[in-house]
């Protein structure tokens, strides 16, 4: 037995603005993401002020470590994890897996959902290769279809953790359709830009 385990990982969820926690996190955020990929806060704000949207801060011994933006999808049986990203001090040390887990379980104990859903970039990059297979431990499954949006260059594939028990009719089971999950994608889009 270890000596000392690690400090486990503390997921404080917002579905309303907070500045401070925000000012917490953004540098996570900023560091994570070029500005051209970001949200705008503006945009983060609006989305907590009118969505089922959260924002998540992960921390390990009350230090900021690791953030996410998320919203419930239209149907609400699904979370849409919008970003997520760790601190680049603590990046390769499993806190982006843990905060998935923190995530899903949240999720599950809050809303019920049944799965978590992200986009992620269908490039054959290295760095790209590196993200789907981060997702791919995470226990996240790929779709074949590959999304274009009209306004981005970068072309998209829908991956989906299904957090349902192998008990569930498959009448009732979460589809697996890449086009039927980004129509979920596309209205969470429209809904955090709309004016």
């Amino acid at each position: 037995m270890p000596d000392s385990l690690p400090p486990s990982l503390r997921l404080l969820t917002l579905q309303s603005w907070n500045e401070e926690r925000w000012t917490e996190v953004r540098p996570i955020y900023e560091a994570s993401f070029p500005a051209h990929i970001r949200k705008p806060e503006r945009i983060v704000r609006r989305m907590l002020e009118r969505m089922d949207a959260f924002l998540h801060e992960g921390s390990l011994g009350g230090v900021p470590c690791s953030m996410a933006l998320t919203g419930l999808s239209t149907d609400r049986r699904r979370l849409i994890v919008d970003y997520l990203a760790v601190s680049p001090d603590r990046r390769e040390s499993g806190i982006g897996r843990r905060t998935v887990e923190a995530l899903a379980q949240w999720a599950r104990e809050t809303y019920g959902v049944h799965g978590l859903l992200i986009e992620a970039e269908a490039d054959d990059s290295e760095e790209g290769r590196g993200r789907v297979r981060f997702w791919e431990n995470c226990g996240f499954v790929s779709t074949e279809y590959v999304h274009h949006y009209v306004w981005v260059p970068e072309r998209y594939r829908a991956m989906l953790l299904d957090l349902q028990g192998a008990d569930v009719p498959p009448a009732d089971r979460l589809p697996r359709d890449g086009r039927a999950l980004f129509a979920y994608i596309e209205a969470f889009h429209q809904s955090s830009f709309a004016r």
